[in-house]
């Protein structure tokens, strides 16, 4: 069995001497010292940093011979190096060469794009441990910024250990030599991935409402803004829909907080963010048809995926012009005003002195009388439900559902995690119902809509009867989830469930 690699550095900012090491190596080793060559190393990873979550590396190093892409895993000694040309960044896993290593980075990026992290120039050389009978044990790879590129956000000098299959103690060995000099070991980047929100850490439940209000906002404004240059740059879909999960949680927010907030947050920022939601809408859609063609392709049973190829030029053409309605929002006077008016709104804030009494609630009754609220309409909504009603009664327990969903995270910080998060897998069960209907449905209108605009256009037939069939699975799955949503709701309503939320504040 093989040991993980592991890298280390000098601690306290000290230089790290290639002597030094090859001296403390020395003394169970007989050190061969490579040569020394420049490297520049593209370190790869997608926004919100699967690769490191997964265990992986990936650089797209350029060297003199000239360029390939490095894949490490934490259990494997040995990085996979595949040669490359003409690779740009940011770019999905599908751009990668076929092979192993790229089934291993699509199958942890997904739909989401590779981007540069860290880009450095570097010198590197590599010390070939060998045992007493000249056999290579062991490698170190000493890497350290180049002398004509040391910049101040550089990787300072490091050290990495490789073991060789078969050579796992000696591995061990040289690692024990080198902390007895003093060195540490790299530890993997730390802190929250950019672009998610920020949890809040437990409050006490006496603090004011508006802090904890104010808190869930500011942790949205965070997350907008890192989304936003992505986004902007069409990088990946995923960009535009955690762009949009902050407004929503924003809007969501700003509507529990209605009682502890002042009133300006209603009549003024409520609407301002269902404008920024209604800009996001159109182009968010449209990512969602083309990430499910895969997917509906599946569903074909006359027809052949490529009678889909039509329609799939048409989505890419209608989310070009939409795409281009939704930068120009982005980028006009009237978004730039809103962010920056929003910042100063929030940061006063939290500046002013906050009263808890009769008309100031508590953090803890916020999210009492918010939970209690939600819970009882969807309780009454879902319990009023019957073979007769009509989808729209559906698709307002869904928006009651979600309504919930954001109280319970919101609120998060004031009340008990163990149920809240027994509550939330309940409730995600009702919601993956109620979503399945509606998007069933939704998704049936608009292809009718799609199939319309095609024929139009002198779209073959084939396509349009392929769209057919779509929509005939369509009205299958709507089916499907109507008949699963009374069992659903049951389930969410059981009177264990309804005991959990008793404790979290959904009083009925």
């Amino acid at each position: 069995m093989t040991i993980p690699f592991r890298a280390f550095r000098a601690a306290d900012k000290q230089q790290l001497e290639l002597g030094e090491v090859v001296a403390a190596l020395s003394v169970r080793f007989t050190v061969a010292t490579g040569t020394k060559h420049l490297v520049r190393r593209a370190r790869l990873d997608t926004f919100d940093r699967r690769l490191l979550e997964a265990g992986l590396t990936l650089e797209h190093q350029t060297v003199a011979s000239g360029q390939r892409l490095v894949l490490g895993r934490l259990k494997e000694p040995s990085p996979l190096a595949v040669s490359v040309t003409k690779l740009q960044w940011p770019a999905l896993a599908d751009r990668l060469p076929n092979g192993p290593l790229r089934e291993a980075i699509a199958g942890v990026s997904g739909i989401r794009a590779l981007m540069v992290i860290s880009d450095e120039r570097r010198s590197m050389r590599v010390l070939d441990l060998n045992n007493e009978e000249g056999k290579t044990v062991a490698r170190v790879e000493f890497d350290e910024p180049a002398p004509a590129a040391i910049a101040a956000g550089d990787t300072p000098a490091q050290l990495t250990i490789r073991s060789l299959r078969g050579y796992d103690q000696e591995a061990r060995r040289a690692t024990q030599l080198l902390t007895g000099l003093g060195l540490q070991a790299v530890e993997t980047d730390e802190g929250r991935e950019p672009g998610s929100i920020q949890p809040i850490i437990g409050m006490d439940r006496g603090a004011p409402g508006s802090e904890l209000i104010t808190k869930a906002l500011n942790a949205y404004l965070v997350a907008m803004r890192e989304n936003l240059p992505g986004l902007l740059d069409n990088v990946d879909t995923e960009f535009l829909h955690d762009f949009r999960v902050a407004v929503r949680r924003t809007r969501a927010a700003l509507k529990l907080g209605r009682p502890c907030l002042p009133g300006e947050m209603r009549t003024r920022w409520e609407p301002a963010f269902k404008w920024l939601g209604d800009l996001t809408t159109p182009v968010r859609d449209l990512d969602v048809y083309e990430l499910d063609l895969p997917a509906m392709a599946g569903w074909l049973v006359a027809a052949k995926p490529t009678d889909l190829e039509p329609f799939e030029a048409h989505l890419r053409s209608r989310r070009v012009a939409k795409r281009r309605t939704l930068v120009r929002g982005l980028r006009s006077d009237k978004f730039t005003r809103l962010v920056g008016e929003w910042d100063e709104e929030l940061a006063q804030m939290g500046s002013l002195p906050q009263d808890v009494g009769p008309e100031h609630p508590s953090a803890g009754q916020t999210a009492d009388r918010g939970i209690s609220r939600a819970y009882r309409r969807v309780l009454g909504g879902g319990g009023a439900i019957s073979n007769d009603s009509p989808a729209e009664d559906l698709h307002t327990l869904r928006k009651n559902c979600k309504e919930l969903r954001y109280a319970l995270e919101v609120c998060a910080p004031v009340i008990a995690k163990s149920p809240r998060k027994r509550v939330v897998a309940d409730l995600k069960g009702l919601q993956d119902v109620l979503g399945r209907f509606q998007d069933s449905e939704v998704q049936r209108q608009a292809l009718h809509g799609f199939a319309e605009e095609m024929m139009a256009d002198g779209t073959p037939a084939a396509a349009v009867l392929a769209m057919g069939e779509l929509i005939g699975h369509l009205e299958a799955e709507q089916g499907r989830a109507r008949r699963e949503f009374d069992g659903a709701f049951a389930h969410f309503a059981r009177p264990s469930s309804q005991r959990l939320m008793h404790t979290l504040g959904g009083r009925t």
